[in-house]
């Protein structure tokens, strides 16, 4: 450092009430050590009596207090107490510790409040100075919004309308601050005002400067060259230049300079605030100063950037995330011990829950902030107009459908008809059933998202509602309520205490006595699963079929006999036995004994129903693997998957071949996700409704009747997707072709493109080729939609199934990674502009791939994810799934094998891509900790510079419940995040 000689500096400032001092530069050490001298000097000699630092003026309250006595150390204060992390240098304490010691002289904040983006600290000061009011904690909960960076990326996340109530309310505050008549609350108030009207920094510091005037008599200024020079800087007046104005000669710029030292580059990465990259650079020139906006300018030489500061900027800018302690806890499952720094965070208390909103402000804010909002929400609508109707259910003649908040009831499917239902905002329609006869219907409604569900029932005649269960419906996995045959009453499948302890039995209520009592269902000691009781149209039978995934007809009932008892039925099979009572017997889809699927005949008298040899086969294991079959009048309809797409042939009672429905092209026909809710069909239709798409066609509702050769359309396609279609297949480790669909833009050129896979593999569920409103969105914005049919799901039979199952759970990540590098190998994609997504268990799968293969992703979005299977052993339903898909928790073999799937535990330091995790606050399922552990444990570990972000939206559950505007706002945040990664257009 050249040291300046104070000699031209004391006589140019000999009359002057304020000298500014300019920093070329921040967080140069030799500049604060020529702060330290100038202001002693000033003190010393001319009577100088306050400090004023380009530092927030609310911070600086506990700055002042300090220097005159207060407790504390110096780094502690300097740290928290000067804004920009500018008091993080020795220097900086030396000059406060002479301050101190000293005494008699003033430091003052002149800066808005929070780094100038968040009023929190202005806000809590001021709430401190004027009388309490009761929403007073809650205005300081939203006002608070961090630390700078976290704060403007919150602050860029809310809408218009939030920010202006936000902006609003703290006008009222600046009012109560500036009716008390105090000075300080006044300027306070005047903090918040300026953050509340997006006043100019420089107004606000020349305007506090202006008010430290009132009660000094010599001030020094310090804040850098920018702000202290007289002349306007990049055409906007500064704080020099206001002071110039008002006290003439009264004020004098001191410029700096030097000949070699570090510069900071930093450049745009996106239109996010603070989304910086930033390069250190020493040795480098300073800025040249304008003399002619200086009264005078020093050139201290060679200088040097404070230690560490760079590095802080560097953390700062990364990290724009609330902080997540970590805890000294250890998960012991079986006697295998793993570290489990986050448990905190699976607590649902006030410090969790204010952390999860800071979490999901930062990421809407990283995402959204920058992006056209109303050009993303159309595109999402657009495609969200296709999305998959629910069929109507039938009895008496009428057709009963959900429409909007409301259930009509109509002449046909889609006729004109009456509102019967109105429910109330923010509820869900879960479900709906009318008894036979047509006089009641029965509802299940959802508040909360969360899928639990209550039952309503009204009267049709008068629109009275009826007494009704007081049960919780966990979900609507067993299609809400069976009614008996003379609608005299309905079987329910529900909780019998919290959903956290996750116990359920079957119910019988009767309408004419309004009781609920447990209905004896003689199921598997110890299961879990879900039962479903099937009536038979004549009312003589009932069959209790058990189990979600792979149900099997457990026991059975013959309301006829004397007895009339339940019986075991079929307990032993470990296969799927899926059907409906077709007269005397139990008409099903199986895979005993066929992969592929084989439709059998069971004899609801049998004398040995667990023995598969007494089952009447009537139509055998072929080439497409059967899914279902649904009686229709004297037919029987049989749904299949053909190299996943969809086909269904018409069988007469026998088994013979009818026909076959000519479906509207190649695509899928709806089905509920698991196969026992596609068992509770209700009332018997008398024609074949089915919903049909397309990856590129719209959800459509058809009709077809037995013998005819045409169906007919209920409801057209009201999309279509300017799209194509392509079949691919990766070679899998083991040499297994996985195959997969591509959706890509019409006319899109070959070669690399933005693209995004989407896979499940799981629970033999298959993953359909269907139109999915999100996917539709990504593809029109431009990506490439990969459709992956992994092993684990159901699309390709039973052994595709357990080939990724429990102890070969691996296999469908392995299938995962096949699949990723066969396209990229084949040109399709790179890295760069590679994305993931998959919701529950295929979240999981997500957290894996990321974990362990970030190499291969430039973003991943897991989806009301299963993140941690060590934490999921100690939650009751969790641990029902994990028993039945993954292993034996009590097995320490089993629970050693699962920490190395699972996401959570497999965390380790390192580069990563984007991730943007979304979950449900009032998920039953996957609750939302799993999500908010993941993201913690990712964002500490992270040492790249892509974004780790979490949103877990209130009011939210698993999907199957949530209403459609959360949903929507869901596909907006997703979509926006993956436009912003793969450079997509809107």
């Amino acid at each position: 450092m050249t040291t300046p000689s104070l000699g031209r500096l004391r006589e140019a400032v000999t009359g002057a009430r304020v000298v500014a001092l300019g920093e070329a530069a921040h967080n140069v050490t030799e500049l604060h050590e020529l702060r330290d001298r100038v202001l002693r000097m000033l003190v010393e000699e001319l009577g100088f009596t306050a400090l004023v630092l380009e530092s927030g003026f609310a911070e600086g309250l506990a700055l002042d207090a300090w220097v005159r006595g207060g407790p504390g150390t110096v780094a502690e204060v300097a740290r928290d107490a000067i804004s920009y992390g500018f008091g993080n240098a020795e220097a900086v304490h030396r000059q406060l510790s002479w301050l101190r010691a000293r005494g008699g002289i003033r430091v003052h904040g002149m800066d808005v409040s929070g780094g100038s983006t968040s009023p929190g600290t202005a806000v809590r000061k001021l709430l401190a100075r004027i009388p309490a009011r009761a929403g007073d904690p809650d205005l300081l909960r939203r006002s608070d919004l961090g630390g700078r960076v976290e704060a403007a990326v919150r602050w860029a996340g809310l809408d218009a309308a939030e920010q202006e109530r936000r902006r609003a309310e703290l006008r009222e505050l600046a009012e109560r601050g500036r009716a008390t008549g105090d000075p300080v609350a006044e300027r306070l108030a005047a903090s918040v005002l300026a953050f509340a009207d997006g006043q100019e920094r420089d107004v606000f510091m020349a305007d506090t400067v202006r008010w430290v005037l009132e009660r000094e008599e010599r001030v020094l200024v310090s804040a850098h060259d920018g702000h202290v020079q007289r002349t306007p800087y990049d055409g906007t007046p500064t704080l020099g230049g206001l002071l110039a104005d008002a006290l003439g000669d009264g004020y004098v710029a001191i410029g700096t300079t030097f000949t070699s030292g570090p510069a900071v580059r930093i450049t745009d990465r996106s239109a996010r605030p603070f989304d910086w990259a930033v390069a250190l650079e020493e040795g480098v020139p300073g800025p040249v100063a304008d003399e002619r906006a200086f009264d005078l300018v020093l050139d201290l030489g060679e200088v040097h950037r404070v230690p560490g500061a760079f590095e802080r900027l560097e953390r700062e800018l990364a990290a724009p995330y609330p902080p997540a302690r970590t805890v000294d806890v250890h998960a012991v499952q079986a006697g295998v011990s793993v570290p489990d720094p986050y448990r905190w965070l699976e607590a649902e208390d006030d410090e969790v829950h204010a952390w999860q909103r800071r979490q999901a402000e930062v990421a809407t804010g990283a995402i959204l902030g920058g992006q056209d909002r109303t050009a993303l929400r159309a595109l999402v609508e657009q495609y969200d107009a296709g999305a998959r109707p629910v069929l109507p259910r039938h009895a008496a003649g009428r057709w009963f459908r959900p429409d909007g908040s409301s259930v009509v009831v109509a002449e046909e499917p889609y006729g004109p008809g009456d509102a019967v239902v109105v429910l109330e905002d923010g509820a869900v329609l879960s479900w709906l059933a009318p008894s036979p006869d047509g006089r009641v219907l029965a509802v299940g409604v959802c508040t909360d998202g969360s899928e639990h569900n209550t039952i309503r029932l009204v009267d049709l005649a008068s629109g009275a509602p009826l007494p009704a269960p007081s049960q919780v419906l966990h979900s609507a996995w067993t299609g809400g309520v069976s009614w008996a045959a003379d609608s005299a009453g309905f079987w329910f499948f529900a909780l019998t205490g919290s959903p956290e302890e996750f116990v359920q039995a079957t119910f019988h209520h009767s309408l004419a006595t309004g009781t609920t009592v447990v209905e004896p269902v003689p199921v598997p000691a110890g299961s879990r699963e879900y039962t479903l009781v099937q009536p038979s149209p004549d009312g003589r039978w009932l069959v209790a079929a058990h189990r979600v995934g792979s149900p099997v007809p457990v026991a059975v009932r013959d309301l006829a006999s004397p007895e009339g008892e339940w019986r075991p039925f079929v307990t032993t099979c470990t296969g799927t036995v899926a059907g409906h009572v077709v007269g005397d017997r139990y008409v099903a889809v199986t895979d005993v004994g066929a992969a592929r699927g084989r439709v059998v005949a069971i004899p609801l008298d049998a004398a040995t129903p667990d023995d598969a040899s007494c089952w009447e086969e009537l139509v055998p294991e072929g080439p497409t693997v059967l899914r279902s079959v649904t009686p229709v009048g004297e037919h029987l309809y049989l749904s299949e998957l053909d190299r996943t797409f969809a086909r269904v042939r018409v069988l007469a009672a026998s088994g013979a071949v009818a026909g076959e429905v000519p479906l509207p092209g190649e695509g899928a026909v709806a089905a509920p996700f698991f196969a026992l809710t596609g068992l509770a069909v209700g009332t018997p239709v008398p024609d074949f409704l089915f919903a049909f798409s397309t990856p590129t066609t719209s959800w459509s509702v058809h009709r077809h009747r037995p013998g005819v050769d045409s169906v007919e359309t209920l409801l057209a396609p009201v999309v279509m997707l300017d799209a194509m279609v392509e079949e691919g297949a990766a070679p899998a480790a083991d040499g297994t072709p996985v195959p997969f669909h591509v959706i890509r833009p019409a006319g899109s050129a070959d070669g690399p493109a933005p693209t995004l896979v989407t896979a499940y593999g799981a629970a033999n569920v298959p993953t359909l080729p269907s139109y999915q409103p999100d996917l539709a969105a990504f593809v029109a914005a431009g990506g490439t939609v990969v459709q992956a049919y992994l092993r684990g799901g159901g699309e390709l039979g039973r052994d595709w199934y357990l080939a990724a199952h429990r102890e070969t759970k691996h296999v469908r990540d392995d299938d995962l990674v096949a699949v990723a590098e066969h396209l990229i190998e084949s040109g399709r994609t790179t890295p760069d502009r590679l994305a993931l997504t998959g919701g529950s268990d295929g979240g999981l799968m997500c957290g894996v791939a990321v974990t362990t293969r970030p190499d291969l992703w430039r973003a991943v979005v897991p989806r009301a994810p299963l993140l941690d299977l060590v934490a999921g052993m100690r939650d009751p339903y969790l641990d029902f799934v994990i028993r039945k898909a993954w292993g034996d928790p009590d097995d320490p073999v089993d629970v050693r094998r699962m920490i190395g799937r699972s996401p959570y535990e497999l965390v380790r330091p390192g580069v990563f891509p984007a991730v943007y995790v979304q979950a449900g606050a009032t998920d039953p399922r996957c609750r939302p900790w799993h999500a908010r552990k993941f993201v913690a444990r990712l964002q500490a570990a992270q040492q790249g510079d892509a974004p780790i972000l979490l949103h877990v939206f209130e009011d939210a559950g698993h999907g199957a419940a949530t209403s459609p505007e959360v949903v929507v706002t869901q596909d907006v945040e997703w979509l926006g995040f993956l436009v912003r990664e793969l450079g997509l257009a809107t």
